[in-house]
This record gives C-alpha cells, sequence and structure tokens, in this order.
C-alpha cells in the first residue's frame, strides 16, 4: 500500500518534479498521480474529499517498471555481513535483511547508489552497519528504513554520521519504536526536503537545530506520542508545504517552543495536521497564523481550549478543509 505524501515526496527527491524551490512541486506530482489513476495504473485506492490518499499497484505495472529500469535498479537478499551489487550500473538498491541476519557492515559498490530502501527485522540495523552505510553512501538521494507495511523496531539509533550524507533529499524512519533521539548532524543535510517519523512512539525530541533545514518541504510526526513540543525554529522553515502531526501550543508564546502565532512564518503551508496544547488559547497571538494559503487544516485538541475559541482566533479561510478529530494519529476519517 502506497501513501500520497511518500510517493510524491519520492518523486521530489529523485528530480522527477522539477527542481523549482518556490514551485508547488507538490501539486505536481498530485496531478501525476491522478492521471496514473485515471489510466489504471493504481488500484484500491482510498479517496477522501476528492483527493487520492492511498492505493496499490497492480502487479503488472510493478513488473513492467523493473522491466524498464534495468539494470539502475536491484534487489539483494542479505546472507552474510558484505553486500555485493555486481553491478557498476546499479543505483537505486533494496535490501532485504533475513530475520536472523544483521544489515551488511560494507556493500560494493554503495558509493554510486541514489536509492536505498531496507526490509529488515527487529533491530537489524545496527549502529556500526549505519556509521558504515552513511560512511560510503555520499550520493545518496533517497534512504527509506520503513520497511513493508506492519514493520517496527527497525532503526533504534542513527549516529551522527548521517550528516555526511549531503546530497539526500529523503529519509524515511517510519514505525522506529525503540528511537529515542535525532542527532543533531541530521541538520547539516541542508538539501533535505522530506523527513518521514511517523511511528516512532518513543522519540522525545526533535533537533534543537532544524531551523537549519530550509529546503524542508514535508515533516511527519504523527504517532510520535513521546514527543511533547516542537522546537521553535520549525518557524525557519518557510519551505514547508507539508506538517503532520505537529505540536503547537495555544497558551503562550515563548523562545522555546512552536505556537499558533508561528504559523504565520510558514507562508507557503498548504497541509497541516497539529495537536494544540495548553489550557488557554492567547487569541491575539493566534490570529498572527495567517492560514490564507492553507489547504488542508487537521486538529486535536489536547488541551482544555474548545473549538469555538480555535475557530474564532484562527478563523480559517473559506474553502479550507478544515475540521477537529479526537485521532492521535492526525488521519483523515477514512483511516480512523
Amino acid at each position: 500500500m502506497y501513501g500520497y505524501h511518500s510517493i510524491t515526496s519520492q518523486w521530489l527527491a529523485q528530480g522527477f518534479l522539477g527542481s523549482d524551490p518556490n514551485a508547488d512541486l507538490e501539486l505536481v506530482g498530485f496531478e501525476y498521480l491522478n492521471i496514473l489513476v485515471a489510466r489504471s495504473f493504481f488500484q484500491d485506492f482510498k479517496i477522501w474529499d476528492g483527493h487520492v490518499y492511498q492505493f496499490k499497484m497492480h502487479d503488472v505495472v510493478h513488473d513492467f517498471g523493473k522491466y524498464l529500469a534495468g539494470d539502475e535498479f536491484a534487489m539483494e537478499v542479505v546472507e552474510c555481513d558484505h553486500l555485493s551489487t555486481n553491478s557498476e550500473k546499479h543505483r537505486h538498491l533494496l535490501v532485504m535483511v533475513d530475520k536472523r541476519m544483521t544489515f551488511p557492515t560494507f556493500i560494493s559498490g554503495a558509493e554510486k547508489l541514489r536509492t536505498l530502501i531496507t526490509y529488515t527485522g527487529e533491530d537489524a540495523l545496527t549502529p556500526n552497519a549505519l556509521c558504515s552505510l552513511f560512511n560510503h553512501c555520499g550520493h545518496l538521494r533517497l534512504l527509506d528504513f520503513s520497511g513493508p507495511h506492519g514493520s517496527n523496531h527497525l532503526c533504534n539509533e542513527v549516529p551522527e554520521e548521517v550528516g555526511k550524507l549531503m546530497h539526500l533529499r529523503f529519509i524515511s524512519l517510519v514505525f522506529s519504536e525503540k528511537l529515542e533521539r535525532l542527532p543533531e548532524a541530521l541538520c547539516n543535510i541542508l538539501n533535505l526536503e522530506s523527513l518521514h517519523l511517523q511511528g516512532c512512539k518513543n522519540l522525545k525530541h526533535l533537533p534543537e537545530s532544524i531551523g537549519m533545514l530550509l529546503n524542508l518541504r514535508f515533516l511527519s510526526t504523527s504517532g510520535c506520542f513521546a514527543l511533547t513540543h516542537y522546537p521553535k525554529d520549525i518557524r525557519k522553515l518557510t519551505s514547508l508545504r507539508t506538517v503532520l502531526g505537529a505540536i503547537t501550543r495555544a497558551d503562550r508564546n515563548d523562545d522555546k517552543e512552536f505556537s499558533l502565532s508561528d504559523l504565520g512564518n510558514l507562508k507557503h503551508l498548504r497541509t497541516i495536521r497539529m495537536k494544540v496544547v495548553g489550557n488557554s488559547i492567547e487569541k491575539e497571538e493566534a490570529r498572527k497564523a495567517e492560514l490564507q494559503n492553507v489547504e488542508e487544516l487537521l486538529i486535536y485538541l489536547a488541551g482544555g481550549v474548545e473549538e469555538s475559541d480555535i475557530i474564532e482566533a484562527l478563523h480559517p479561510p473559506p474553502g479550507i478543509r478544515f475540521s477537529f478529530t479526537d485521532n492521535y494519529w492526525l488521519v483523515p476519517p477514512f483511516l480512523e
């Protein structure tokens, strides 16, 4: 099962949607997706409010895509601590690790890879293996540790060496349930556009230097239940188009935590699903949110703020897909 946000983020990372940082490239990706759906490339798709959010790919389409990719794509099964891709042409690699094995400490040809996707067992991504990987995969644009649907405990620790992946655009650590922190070195990846952290239920903090990621367009922390706040520097991420699982203070605006008024800095924001915390709301501060460009707003109230107070303070513009939810995951209604 593929998700709209994940697919468009991956297309963006590979440069398939263009490279204009000021353009709504996600909208281009959405249009591409609708064309593929209309031509029956996908099946079992779920639609919410006229928008495709999840879908499956036909087996025939998948096999044809692999045929067109030729030697640029490879799928390897790990049977020892050394993996050879067997071709100088491989640029996109899917690594499958048996439950009895750990991720290889050395991948021959890793320096040429642009894409690495892993399907591993629990605790297979050891710190030593990841350090070696990050030291040798300097040209990666897409790194996906999320594994197949239903997997968890996939990446327990991200070493500081991740900061060496200077060309990285996309990283997914989805359902890494034992992951508690992200290294500050992650913020050295200045080209990073998409950060997928949903389901990292023990993640306690986002990096304090996250404001350095000025090219970040997508951030998801849905299901990060141990996360208590967003750093104030989130307001510096003016390229953001989509934020899922944001934690936003309503009762004050200080120099430590992201607040409702800070939404006003994110002029390009189109979709936000956020948890609003606090037992009251500073209405004057909240009015600075300026949601004129937002197309989808989903709110979970975690404090004592009333829905009517939020509506009065934020004054959602006409035409916005706006609703409240009781779902901690902050997902559209059809996924609840």
